[in-house]
């Protein structure tokens, strides 16, 4: 059995449930950005206060790690095989905080987190991007490159019966900046990647979660697996 770290969203996570004969889940780590991999400890006590009154454990583990920077050691500290990255969750804003850097998540909005004073770095803009490559640069410098596959998925435009799966404009703005992300990853660096055919890139209108772009449907994640099947027996 393959022991998987996932870095990334539900994206991954979700596809591994299908395959729970095949592939373990050793952890999983959401709501934190590449860009923010390697840098200091968040120093802001009305952002942990709201965090420690989140009602969800998972919330609330997802979030201290994001503010205590614990991504790489938490991944050094736990044996695994693959190391699954998806970028989904590089759509909230990034808050500067000193010579740091957290995600505005929708469970800091929920919990009545407002960034006042602080200055917000926008998905899509050049200065994301330059924090973002350099969090890249860390990482990579720091993990196994053997271990790590490129979950490369693009959000769905349209349910099965071809019905929008939310407003075109947000879902293409999105997935134009999940392109420039793929994009300058793909221009430094080679990772093994998972891409999808356009036939299974469709948001399912029953998924658990809920309706998003982002929850797929069930050959969305069976393709996911097949792809990460085939790229574990390639390395072994």
């Amino acid at each position: 059995m393959q022991r998987v770290f996932i870095l990334g969203s539900c994206v991954s996570r979700d596809a591994l449930e299908y395959a729970s004969e095949e592939f373990e889940i050793v952890s999983y780590l959401a709501r934190t950005s590449v860009a923010s991999i390697g840098l200091s400890p968040v120093d802001d006590t009305e952002v942990r206060e709201i965090v420690e009154r989140l009602p969800s454990a998972f919330q609330r583990r997802m979030l201290v790690n994001d503010l205590d920077k614990t991504t790489l050691s938490v991944i050094a500290g736990i044996e695994h095989d693959v190391v699954l990255l998806d970028f989904i969750d590089e759509r909230f804003d990034l808050i500067i905080a000193g010579d740091s850097l957290f995600s505005l998540s929708g469970e800091l909005k929920n919990g009545g987190f407002e960034p006042g004073e602080r200055e917000v770095i926008k998905p899509g803009g050049e200065e994301f991007l330059v924090h973002w490559i350099a969090g890249l640069e860390r990482f990579l410098a720091a993990v196994d490159p053997a271990t790590l596959v490129l979950n490369k998925a693009y959000w769905a435009e349209a349910f099965p019966d071809g019905s929008d799966a939310s407003s075109l404009g947000w879902i293409r703005n999105n997935n134009a900046f999940l392109k420039q992300l793929y994009d300058a990853l793909e221009a430094r660096w080679t990772l093994p990647t998972i891409t999808y055919p356009e036939s299974v890139v469709l948001a399912d209108p029953d998924h658990k979660w809920g309706r998003a772009p982002y929850h797929y449907v069930k050959p969305f994640y069976e393709h996911t697996i097949q792809s990460l099947q085939a790229l574990t027996a390639r390395s072994e």
